[in-house]
């Protein structure tokens, strides 16, 4: 694995979350950026259920 590239410009916020827990011990900051990216997970998912326009039903 590359690490993230030159000037860290391919690093991913998954990859930058594990970096801050694992290799500079940093694991309430780490827990915090998680929690922050699941709140940005879950915000996106429901805004897509709400204005999903088809819906499927099986009988």
């Amino acid at each position: 694995m590359t690490g993230g590239g030159p000037a860290d410009a391919t690093n991913t916020m998954v990859f930058y979350i594990y970096r801050n827990a694992f290799e500079w011990f940093r694991m309430g900051y780490a827990s915090a950026i998680a929690w922050v990216l699941f709140a940005l997970v879950f915000g996106v998912t429901i805004l897509q259920f709400r204005y999903q326009r088809a819906w499927v039903h099986y009988e």
